[in-house]
């Protein structure tokens, strides 16, 4: 596994010094400093990608509305159960996420299109087993919290969760007019069914 980091980071690294000074790659738009503070504003987080995160006990139960104390006790026990599985996946596998953060970070701003996908490729080829790991995890939360919660706390629960999830996703940034161009694109002069 370190060899592939490190051929990764030795490729990578040849190819942030094979890009001609001041290159924009494929898009060239002449957008200027906003397009730079766009690709900033992003940065790769390996942990989140891979679905590394803990659940607030408290929060979650307030959320799902469980009341009864003997419940809770229930609740809380399992949601800690799983957040501490989830510090040792995130513990075991600290090492390959800081270097993958290292090596798509320092080398994603400069990187031709068949590069990055190469590069998508290797990342995800790390990352999978790892997010296959708390997917697997992740259901046996919910057989468990299924168990215990009511129906109507269930949904309320899955409803948290997924907002959780969502939050880790990185935001896209909508760069006003190639965004309405792409979408008409798609669109093919349909009229929207959303209302």
């Amino acid at each position: 596994m370190k060899k592939i980091l490190f051929i990764l980071i030795a490729f990578l690294t040849l190819n942030v010094f094979a890009q001609p000074p001041g290159g924009r790659g494929r898009r060239g738009d002449g957008q200027g400093p906003s397009s730079n503070n766009n690709q900033k504003a992003q940065k790769f987080n390996a942990s989140n990608v891979a679905g590394i995160f803990y659940y607030d006990i408290e929060k979650a139960i307030k959320k799902t509305k469980v009341k009864k104390e003997e419940k809770q006790l229930s609740v809380k026990k399992i949601i800690k159960n799983y957040n501490l599985k989830i510090k040792e996946i995130s513990f075991l596998n600290s090492q390959k996420f800081s270097d993958l953060n290292l090596v798509v970070n320092s080398g994603s701003k400069n990187i031709l299109p068949e590069e990055r996908m190469k590069m998508r490729k290797k990342v995800n080829e790390i990352i999978r087993p790892i997010r296959d790991e708390i997917h697997e995890l992740e259901k046996e939360l919910n057989n468990n919290l299924e168990e215990i919660l009511t129906e109507k706390q269930f949904k309320k629960w899955l409803k948290y969760q997924k907002k959780q999830k969502e939050n880790l996703m990185p935001k896209r940034v909508q760069n006003g007019q190639g965004q309405r161009q792409r979408q008409g694109g798609m669109n093919n002069g349909r009229g929207m069914r959303r209302q």
